[in-house]
């Protein structure tokens, strides 16, 4: 169904995976500076009229709406902008709808670069990310303006909405950390390790040069991985923080 051949797209090693583009690359920076385990391309599903659909990403510790353990969402990254009068850009949806009634995970749709917006809460291009949820027992959920947002207290990542607090009954606090502790821990957009993950993922240098700063793992760890912390900053190598003053559509498309 995926047309992977796209023009201007550049394919990019990092972190072990050839991936198809560099927008996809840098999506990838981000999860792996975030401490968010991903798999990238990780299965094909056939759709209902016989074609195979790929997803970009699984995030196996990542579910939307809940820091609670739901098997984690598929994520698509697209660059912008998205029309979704288009007949491509319907049959996507079809085919995103379809991937979260087969699995019964929801999929979030990425549109373009990891980006700050809005005193600094994370998002992307455009209008950002869009929900995706088709439910086992009927009726769907279509939504944007989707954020990733981490608990202070535990660290786990959520994807929420970016204009109110959910989920209601929990006031907008983590219910894990509710359900385990009874203590209350916002689940923040701003958190600053997500915010240090877009600068890195926006600026990471691919071609291996003028390396500098990176985060490193501390032993806290969510569902058994290692997280990063802030206060944990190495010479190590690894992730370049030099910006890339080339124009975005230049090294991202």
């Amino acid at each position: 169904m995926r047309n992977r051949n796209e023009v201007g797209a550049i394919e990019t090693v990092f972190d072990g995976y050839r991936f198809r583009s560099r927008l996809e690359a840098r999506w990838a920076v981000f999860f792996k500076t975030a401490g968010i385990r991903y798999i990238y391309e990780p299965e094909c599903f056939r759709m209902c009229d016989g074609k195979l659909y790929l997803p970009d990403f699984y995030l196996p510790d990542v579910n939307m709406r809940t820091t609670e353990d739901k098997g984690g969402i598929y994520v698509e990254v697209k660059p912008p902008p998205l029309n979704f009068d288009a007949d491509e850009s319907r049959r996507l949806i079809a085919y995103l709808a379809e991937l979260s009634w087969i699995t019964g995970k929801s999929v979030l749709l990425i549109e373009g670069m990891p980006a700050l917006w809005e005193n600094y809460y994370f998002n992307a291009e455009g209008n950002g990310h869009y929900e995706i949820t088709i439910f086992p027992y009927g009726g769907e959920k279509w939504d944007y303006r989707m954020l990733f947002a981490r608990c202070w207290k535990c660290h786990r990542v959520r994807v929420q909405h970016g204009w109110y607090q959910e989920p209601y009954e929990y006031c907008g606090y983590c219910e894990h950390c509710i359900m385990q502790s009874g203590e209350k821990s916002r689940c923040d957009a701003a958190h600053p390790w997500l915010v240090h993950a877009v600068n890195m993922a926006r600026s990471y240098r691919f071609d291996g040069r003028r390396r500098g700063h990176w985060l490193t793992a501390t032993a806290s760890t969510v569902n058994g991985n290692k997280h990063l912390g802030e206060d944990h900053v190495s010479q190590s190598g690894g992730f370049g923080r030099t910006v890339d003053t080339r124009p975005r559509t230049a090294r991202d498309t």
